[in-house]
């Protein structure tokens, strides 16, 4: 019987805790939710203004179950996990972010990026 808790690579049966984070992000949420900001920010540079507001119009800022998330009102390790890893998307590309209450709602987030 294989050791299920050997380091050799030939042998690992079983999945590491970072492979295991990565299996459980929903990538299509991030893919569009990326992609509409970077729609933002292209628009607003060819604008010759120097950051993006992204209030509504994606699944994280549709929805306040994001909000509650992020503002620690309720917990979902998975979603806190997907905002994250936007932020640091565009954190690591050098721009600025910040996720903010939509003014006009109270209850959903919005993206402040700024370079």
């Amino acid at each position: 019987m294989a050791n299920l808790y050997n380091n050799s690579s030939s042998t690992n049966l079983f999945v590491n805790a970072t492979q295991a984070r990565k299996d459980t992000r929903n990538n299509s949420i991030i893919h569009s939710e990326v992609t509409a900001i970077e729609s933002a920010v292209i628009a607003n540079i060819d604008a010759g203004v120097l950051f993006a507001n992204i209030i509504s119009s994606t699944t994280m800022t549709n929805s306040n179950v994001y909000y509650n998330v992020w503002n620690s009102i309720s917990t979902d390790p998975t979603k806190l996990d997907q905002l994250n890893y936007v932020k640091k998307y565009f954190e690591d590309r050098g721009y600025g972010v910040s996720v903010v209450t939509n003014t006009s709602s109270n209850n959903t987030i919005s993206w402040n990026i700024s370079w």
